[in-house]
């Protein structure tokens, strides 16, 4: 991760030097989300203690940020001018996670997954989720077994698809869920395509 922040920082440097703007301080921290992560440096690498940290010291860390450059780099208009470049050189990522890590839909974990034994496949009955592991029950679980899909898959869905990657039989039951849901939809009968909406 040290090394993937110098590159952006090096790369973002270079950028604003390219568009011929003023050369500005560029600050980067790398943040963990989970609170339980324990964060230990070597000795001669004390400095990256104050570069790795806790999502919970993020907003203090930024305060002290702010307050370490007391003058300005940017006049108003480079700052106006810069966000205008970059958005017209923003490109939207177009990749494929499965691709990527050279996988495909077989290689993923089919079904609904216990978020509380964090494993179980949950089964579903009379529109509730259930683990025989745990005994925990959602009306929801689904949900974050769809945004997997959204984000591995693809952000369109059919009531076939949805079957499978959740492990139900019953189209019934999938259309239920799929219109639980409120999503816009394409075409009739079973050629209905459904859209995932979780980016927004």
């Amino acid at each position: 991760m040290i090394m993937q922040v110098s590159r952006q920082e090096s790369q973002l440097t270079n950028w604003f030097l390219k568009n011929s703007f003023p050369s500005l301080p560029i600050l980067s921290l790398i943040v963990i989300s989970n609170p339980q992560t324990i964060i230990r440096t070597a000795p001669e690498n004390h400095k990256l203690h104050y570069k790795v940290i806790h999502r919970d010291a993020l907003p203090a860390k930024i305060n002290q940020m702010e307050h370490s450059i007391t003058e300005p780099s940017f006049s108003e208009k480079h700052l106006k001018k810069a966000v205008r470049v970059m958005n017209k050189h923003h490109i939207d990522a177009d990749f494929s996670i499965l691709g990527r890590y050279n996988l495909t839909e077989k290689d993923l974990i089919q079904g609904v997954i216990c978020e509380n034994c964090k494993g179980s496949q949950l089964f579903r009955r009379h529109g509730t989720w259930l683990c025989n592991q745990c005994q925990q029950s959602s009306k929801t679980a689904h949900i974050h077994a769809l945004r997997d899909y959204f984000y591995l898959i693809g952000s369109t869905i059919t009531n076939r698809q949805l079957r499978d990657f959740l492990s139900i039989s019953s189209s019934s039951s999938a259309t239920r869920i799929l219109q639980s849901l409120n999503l816009t939809s394409s075409g009739v009968n079973k050629g209905r395509v459904y859209r995932l909406n979780f980016d927004e």
